[in-house]
């Protein structure tokens, strides 16, 4: 039942629509956290092969490390992107 979790195209297009919707939805790019941590295990899981890794054989560890490697990415990337944000604010020529 749970088969389609294990599949590589499942995550990539996963990733695809969480980019699109946070491009499209302007979420101040939430969900590309999320999109990257998707590309991230299905690229893994494409790999699986030639680079064996512990998290790829059951859907359970994969879920954990989607959702670890999402919330890893997410608290550097909204730090940097507010930082980014506050620096732009100051040297805008057109704030009276």
């Amino acid at each position: 039942m749970t088969d389609w979790l294990l599949r590589y195209e499942f995550w990539l297009i996963a990733a695809l629509l969480l980019v699109a919707i946070d491009v499209l939805l302007g979420l101040d790019f939430f969900l590309l956290a999320f999109g990257i941590g998707a590309a991230v295990t299905g690229g893994s899981l494409f790999f699986k092969d030639a680079l064996p890794l512990p998290y790829t054989g059951n859907w359970e560890a994969l879920l954990t490390f989607f959702a670890i490697f999402s919330l890893v990415i997410l608290v550097p990337m909204r730090r940097l992107l507010q930082r980014a944000s506050s620096d732009d604010e100051s040297g805008d020529i057109n704030r009276y």
